[in-house]
């Protein structure tokens, strides 16, 4: 099996307390609702991780939560380095990544978008939920699909 990445931005969050730091707010409804949904889709499609390396922040990891019913026993790593982390921040994250198989790396934007455009030289809008599968062969990372919680039948 070739190495795969799928690249996720956390499912969507809440703003309703205010004062909260940016880094301790929860996943709205909407958001609650979204990560089991994508889970189910990334199953169906086969994309499944052997490595989730998550961002710090709650929104990542209650998404991570809403998933790991679909995804079983898959070793996660909690990466502090994710949260608001350019695009070198990202690929220094990404030196744990399996040689073989899936890793998933879930996060944030700008830095999803930036870091499939940096792998793939292909943009593409992450709202959020969306997860992103990358293809390396040979060296190079080619975009397979983009699952987007609205586009889900």
């Amino acid at each position: 099996m070739p190495r795969r990445l799928i690249v996720m931005r956390h499912a969507k969050s809440s703003w309703e307390e205010s004062g909260l730091d940016d880094h301790d707010r929860p996943l709205n409804k909407r958001g609650i609702r979204d990560a089991p949904r994508i889970a189910d889709a990334i199953h169906d499609r086969g994309w499944s991780p052997d490595l989730i390396l998550v961002s710090s922040s709650k929104r990542t990891i209650q998404t991570l939560s809403g998933m790991s019913y679909r995804f079983g026993q898959v070793p996660s790593q909690i990466k502090s380095g994710i949260y608001h982390a350019t695009v070198n921040d990202l690929l220094l994250e990404l030196e744990d990544m399996v040689q073989e198989g899936t890793t998933m790396i879930l996060g944030h934007n700008p830095g999803s978008e930036i870091l499939v455009n940096h792998l793939s030289g292909e943009w593409h809008t992450m709202s959020t939920a969306t997860a992103v599968l990358l293809v390396e062969s040979r060296g190079k990372w080619t975009v397979q699909e983009v699952i987007r919680p609205k586009e889900i039948q």
